[in-house]
């Protein structure tokens, strides 16, 4: 289905050989190796996504004394038995070589790997405490070395049924065409549909691709991380954590074992503040071990000192927020999803590599892997590809404006959904997000108003599944039913005709 009023034969049009919509770390990895290969992708971005803002790193078994069969077994563990073995594999082995090209591109990680919450080796590359920004800068600075077209604007629609025939976007104010026949996602995830939330991505296009019939798979499974700078989107690195900083309470007492899987430290914390706590981040124990906070942790350090808090003189006041969205648009080894042509890839997809509870610095080198994966499939799939002169028109529309803002969706997350969860809330959310868009057919159909109809179907998605997993599992949990159930060893797959909005 589409949502916007548009006929294609009004609009200007042109033909592009692959469009990657997204540049994070997997659409720019995704465009530069198809770049590598002869093929001439075409870049759409409206701007600076999450892989520029992580902190951490990316993990991967490099140094001689580690494997990929450790990584695996870390990763699998930290999964709570639904990870995806073969993708899981995939990702550790082929991810040394990925590394290496990102050297080869020109990142120059620290000389000395980290570690981090469940991982059993120290793995976690680093360059400072912004190796997303690193990483994101060196990609982009060789997309532009390579020529590589970068269009900045938004998917509205993706165009065609049985398989891609292009896709429209919005660009200076106004719709386009472009006609392709292979279409890779790289939008990010959908963790902003929370009140507190480090994301800096909206989630709508997730919500595009679920409406043209793609499923979307584990969505309640999301990733919140232990330490936001309270009042503030603003995280505070697993590395710091991982240096030795401490966790304390309002009485200077530590409550919880740091290195912990994040789901664990997570609830810990906001365990302490429904009782009226207060928690901090202590980063003092790793100043009286010689490391200098002022090198090691630059970025941090400098958000600290804006916000006249000196971490060499007291503790950090912390809040855990919604960090990572583990589910995504169901996808296969090689980025292929259910539409013909369209191809997802870093974290609006699910290789199922994370399973029910993402390790630490291992998103970085999925959308590494899994980008240049990507590539290589586009590059053979395009010899199959027949291009389109199709007509596409919806003239569908509408005068109602939504009775509920962004704003009002992720306090309703956050309150039905968030950190604990229980069956009642759950269902009076679902029941407040279906009446909100009852009359979604009336609204008017604007770029705004399709973004959050988008971002609504994928709140609800992870309502539904949510509520369906009646078990805890990972960084799904449930307040009544706290356990972990044999019966629920398996994956939640989504379908948009299952959410009765075409009552």
């Amino acid at each position: 289905m589409h949502f916007l009023t548009f006929d294609t034969a009004l609009l200007p049009e042109e033909e592009v050989e692959v469009l990657i919509v997204g540049s994070g770390i997997g659409g720019l990895t995704c465009a530069l190796v198809l770049s590598e290969l002869g093929l001439k992708p075409t870049l759409l971005t409206r701007g600076i996504g999450n892989t520029f803002y992580s902190q951490g790193g990316i993990a991967c078994a490099v140094h001689p004394q580690d494997s990929p069969s450790l990584h695996f077994m870390d990763t699998l563990r930290a999964g709570r038995g639904l990870c995806n073995p073969k993708a899981l594999l995939i990702m550790v082995e082929e991810g040394i070589q990925r590394v290496a090209d990102l050297e080869r591109w020109g990142v120059v990680f620290d000389p000395e790997p980290a570690i981090e919450g469940g991982h059993s080796f120290p793995r976690v590359l680093k360059v400072k405490d912004y190796t997303g920004k690193a990483i994101y800068t060196t990609l982009w600075n060789r997309v532009k070395e390579r020529g590589i077209r970068i269009i900045e604007g938004e998917l509205q629609e993706i165009l065609g049924d049985e398989c891609v025939e292009g896709a429209l976007v919005y660009e200076k104010e106004s719709l386009r065409v472009l006609r392709t026949n292979l279409l890779v996602l790289a939008v990010g995830g959908a963790g902003s549909i929370f009140l507190h939330s480090s994301g800096h991505v909206k989630g709508d296009g997730i919500g595009i691709a679920f409406r043209k019939g793609v499923p979307i798979k584990n969505p309640e499974f999301v990733q919140f991380h232990p330490t936001l700078l309270e009042g503030t989107s603003f995280l505070i690195s697993e590395a710091v954590r991982g240096e030795g900083a401490i966790l304390i309470d309002s009485r200077g007492e530590r409550f919880v074992d740091e290195l912990l899987p994040r789901d664990q430290v997570a609830r810990a914390i906001y365990s302490k503040l429904k009782e009226g706590e207060r928690v901090f981040l202590d980063l003092r124990p790793i100043a009286k071990k010689g490391i200098d906070l002022k090198e090691r942790f630059p970025v941090i350090y400098s958000e600290l000192l804006k916000r006249h808090i000196d971490p060499y003189k007291e503790p950090v006041p912390v809040v855990p927020g919604a960090h990572y969205y583990i589910g995504g648009l169901e996808v296969s080894t090689y980025g292929q999803t259910a539409l013909l042509g369209l191809y997802a890839v870093g974290e609006c997809a699910c290789t199922g590599v994370h399973g029910a509870n993402r390790l630490a610095s291992n998103s970085l080198l999925e959308g590494l892997v899994f980008g240049y994966r990507t590539a290589y499939r586009i590059y053979q799939d395009r010899k199959h590809v027949k291009g389109s002169k199709g007509h596409f028109k919806n003239s569908s529309q509408g005068n109602r404006q939504p009775k509920y803002t962004f704003e009002d969706l992720k306090r309703l997350m956050w309150e039905h959904c968030g950190i604990e969860r229980e069956e009642e809330s759950l269902k009076e959310g679902l029941e407040k997000l279906l009446d909100w868009l009852r009359d979604w057919k009336e609204w008017e159909r604007t770029p705004q108003n399709r973004q959050l109809f988008d971002i609504s179907i994928t709140a609800l998605a992870t309502l539904w599944a949510s509520l369906q997993r009646r078990e805890s599992r990972g960084c799904h949990y449930r307040k009544d039913y706290p356990s972990q159930r044999d019966q629920f060893e398996r994956d939640s797959v989504i379908h948009f005709s299952e959410l009765n909005l075409f009552q």
